[in-house]
């Protein structure tokens, strides 16, 4: 990171002292596109975490009125009596569009999701009885617990509560529905309120760039006025966010707070309109004794509910029921922290018998603001690294202005940069749907496919798309050297979005396998592509620095992408996500045409057109023409390569992605895990590699040996696995995400040198056994998801992951024996170009 910054700055300063008014206009207008684009993917990220929390609360009024009534149906059915014979029922649907007048119907139809009664308005849609027979058949065999669950379907969310009969046997379902517009019109206040947050903040942010960009002497020679026209853009991004994440924080906990005190209202008047009805029946509400499952059931509905009491007017308890989370805090004048209350009286207008008193739980709205403070953290780290992103570019595309406004020759030690953008938006459409893949095949999966457990099913469209992926890496070398880096990167950014439109689209698993399959196919010949471009682009003594922007481009998307996806999928779903994915999928192609376009061209053609190039600067292109078979077969025999391969290479990609885009969407799902918070833990290791790596690749190249390092890497990636045999909990998955992206940072760049330093290596030539590298890493992530699958359903999610630790541990102590290091001349092939 470091390092890129250093070079944004060298970009930008270079030019600066001779600037121009036009060359400043166009500064102006740059760094403006840079903090609107920021400040619009801050937008979408905040607008997705308000209209989450205004469809909890209309989910959290949903289940407290539904549960009460379907409590109400149970008692009916108790006897045996089927639903279908059941009196009164049409009544009963109208009283809950009373309690609940943002509905737009209730239905209630038997298990498979056949209508009983209903009295929605206007027609349900055709496929609200398959989703609703698909619910109550999870609840039927215990896939779900007796509470409320939610699908979306067209403009209208279905709330579906089961109703249990005699022996507690399924019955049939209570489905509430609210349309969308209802959720829409929740969130209304807070995204306006939000969106003017960034506006204003965008306005005064604007000024700012265009006064400190006035402010910069145009003849400016100093080193500190040369880093103002970087530092002025970055400090009023980072400014603009944080102003607008506080102001929505605040906003939120007055929107949070009311909404939580508006659903405790519901409950306790319903309750007390249950026990003044029993009290004007002349029941004595100190002779009831079962007071303790109402308000369990009240506790249950609203998580931040804390204590509920019932006092009688001389001061003794008649019941109290304590949520155990954390009680009311008092405040100085004894009053409770937020308590709604009621009263019980003899008949309407007599006098008071008894309260009704209901406490929220401090803890437990600190805690929700504590998520969306979360939340907003998350929003503004995301925003800052898409920022970053941009100011890079911002920072090429400047340097070239006043070059050509000069009149200068390009400098093509520079042209490398240009792969850290592109690089950015392939992997961010990519990562997009990264943390839930596994999760939509089991959505789409009734039973295992292929007689496969449900795990390994899980498992198939992940090991399907790095399987395709290494089909098509080893094949874009060829395509890059008869038609040019940029055929196979804009060929394989289409078919990669082709293929997330058709994973939104697909309705059956095979249908999803082979969508996620032509989405490897695309991202390996796209990867490979942006890769030779880097060896094609870059001279001998950039070339490092290039791959190391690559890298840092390709986890900074895969972050971005990564925690975005997961936010919107909370609130869209996963196939909206999916056609996100796909419009996402295609921007390097835009940005490719407009930026990079007089890169395009065959290597041979670059050959013979490099003489015409400044021979101080102009990089040799690398040659990936296939070697003479000997030498191949010389790699391939190689003890160490092959070490490297099957010790190093393959076990660690079996153990990254077994852990991040299967154990963690699969487990953490499983243990009721919002997208949001694995988005967040996944990111953890894109962190790691981005401000680790550049620092732990520094300490390794001053050593000489790189054995030492590989086998670090994996002893420690392999013991954070390892240690989830004793606590699987979230602390020890994050301490074992930080681990593997340390050994990522730390065996990464070791492994690359080690292969580098081959003699093998040297003769077959760097593009090819790169490629023959890269393919290894992606058989073993094809392996990693099916195996940690196996593991998963053979011995458990616990041991399944220490035994992959336990499987990285030995094969890279293996290497340790087997491998040799081979000491690099004084001047090797890494610094040579090829012939």
């Amino acid at each position: 990171m470091g390092a890129s910054v250093a070079t944004a700055v060298k970009s930008l300063s270079s030019g600066l002292k001779h600037l121009r008014f036009g060359v400043q206009v166009r500064f102006i207008i740059a760094a403006l596109s840079v903090l609107v684009l920021a400040q619009l993917l801050n937008g979408v990220l905040t607008t997705s975490a308000i209209r989450k929390t205004a469809f909890e609360a209309s989910a959290t009024a949903a289940r407290i009125v539904g549960n009460d009534w379907a409590f109400r149906i149970q008692n009916s059915l108790r006897f045996g009596k089927p639903i279908t014979q059941m009196f009164g029922l049409t009544e009963m649907l109208a009283d809950i569009r009373g309690d609940l007048p943002f509905l737009s119907g209730v239905v209630v139809t038997l298990t498979d999701g056949s209508i009983v009664e209903s009295n929605i308005e206007g027609q349900l849609d055709p496929g609200a009885g398959m989703a609703i027979g698909q619910i109550a058949a999870k609840a039927a065999n215990g896939g779900t617990p007796p509470t409320l669950s939610a699908v979306q379907l067209g403009a209208n969310h279905l709330f579906v509560l089961p109703v249990r009969g005699a022996r507690d046997v399924l019955a049939g379902t209570l489905t509430m529905v609210v349309p969308e517009a209802v959720i829409a019109e929740a969130a209304r206040g807070p995204i306006s309120l939000a969106v003017q947050s960034i506006c204003v903040t965008s306005i005064f942010g604007a000024l700012a760039i265009a006064l400190g960009s006035l402010m910069i002497r145009a003849n400016a020679a100093e080193r500190t006025e040369r880093w103002k026209l970087l530092v002025i853009p970055a400090l009023v991004l980072v400014s603009a966010q944080c102003i607008s994440s506080w102001h929505n924080v605040t906003t939120f906990r007055d929107v949070y707070l009311r909404a939580a005190t508006t659903n405790v209202e519901r409950a306790v008047e319903r309750f007390q309109t249950d026990l003044q009805r029993l009290v004007e029946q002349g029941v004595h509400l100190e002779r009831l004794s079962d007071y303790e499952a109402p308000f369990k059931r009240m506790a249950s509905n609203i998580p931040e509910l804390a204590v509920v009491r019932l006092t009688a007017m001389s001061g003794e308890t008649l019941s109290a029921y304590d949520a155990g989370r954390g009680g009311p805090t008092l405040d100085d004048t004894g009053t409770a922290f937020q308590s709604v209350v009621r009263e019980i009286r003899y008949s309407n207008d007599g006098d008071v018998l008894a309260r009704l008193t209901a406490t929220l739980s401090q803890k437990a709205i600190s805690e929700g603001v504590r998520r969306r403070v979360l939340d907003a953290s998350t929003v503004l780290l995301t925003s800052a690294l898409f920022g970053f992103e941009l100011l890079v570019l911002f920072g090429i595309l400047m340097r070239r202005l006043v070059q050509q406004q000069h009149q200068r020759v390009t400098d093509q030690d520079s042209h490398h940069l240009l792969a850290r953008p592109a690089s950015f938006l392939l992997v961010f459409g990519w990562g997009l749907t990264l943390s839930f893949v596994p999760l939509q095949m089991s959505a789409l999966t009734d039973e295992p496919l292929l007689g496969l457990s449900r795990d390994v099913t899980m498992a198939l469209p992940i090991s399907t798309e790095m399987g395709c992926a290494l089909v098509t890496a080893l094949l874009a070398g060829i395509l890059t050297d008869r038609k040019g880096w940029h055929i196979p990167f804009l060929l394989g950014s289409v078919i990669c979005a082709a293929g997330a439109l058709f994973s939104a689209l697909a309705t059956m698993p095979v249908l999803f396998l082979a969508s996620r399959g032509l989405v490897g196919l695309g991202y390996g010949l796209a990867w490979m592509g942006i890769q030779g471009y880097i060896f094609t682009w870059s001279s001998p003594r950039t070339r490092t620095q290039g791959i190391a922007n690559l890298v840092a481009g390709i986890f900074a998307g895969q972050i971005c992408g990564n925690v975005t996806g997961a936010m919107l999928a909370d609130q869209l779903g996963f196939s909206a996500v999916f056609q996100v994915a796909a419009f996402a999928g295609l921007l390097p192609i835009p940005f490719a045409w407009f930026f990079m376009r007089s890169y395009f061209g065959r290597p041979h053609e670059m050959r013979e057109n490099a003489s015409a190039r400044q021979a101080a600067s102009a990089p040799v292109p690398i040659p990936l023409t296939a070697q003479p078979g000997s030498r191949l077969s010389s790699l391939l025999t190689d003890r160490n390569f092959l070490a490297l391969l099957l010790l190093s290479v393959v076990p660690f990609s079996i153990a990254q992605v077994g852990l991040l885009y299967y154990t963690l969407p699969v487990y953490l799902s499983h243990e009721g895990f919002e997208q949001a918070d694995i988005g967040r833990i996944m990111m953890i290791y894109g962190l790691s590699v981005i401000y680790i790596a550049p620092v732990l690749g520094g300490w390794v190249d001053r050593h000489i040996r790189k054995k030492p390092f590989i086998v670090l890497g994996g002893l420690l990636g392999g013991a954070g696995l390892v240690f989830t045999y004793v606590d699987i909990g979230v602390a020890t998955l994050v301490s074992s995400v930080f681990l593997l992206g340390l050994a990522s940072s730390l065996g990464g760049p070791a492994q690359s040198s080690f292969a580098l330093h081959l003699p093998s290596v040297q003769r077959l030539g760097t593009g090819r056994a790169m490629g023959i590298q890269r393919a290894a890493d992606k058989l073993g992530q094809m392996i990693g998801p099916v195996a940690v699958g196996a593991l998963f359903a053979l011995i458990g999610a616990r041991e399944g992951i220490a035994l992959t630790g336990v499987y990285l541990v030995a094969s890279n102590s293996l290497f340790f024996l087997i491998a040799r290091d081979r000491l690099p001349p004084a001047h090797t092939a890494v610094d040579q170009p090829h012939a």
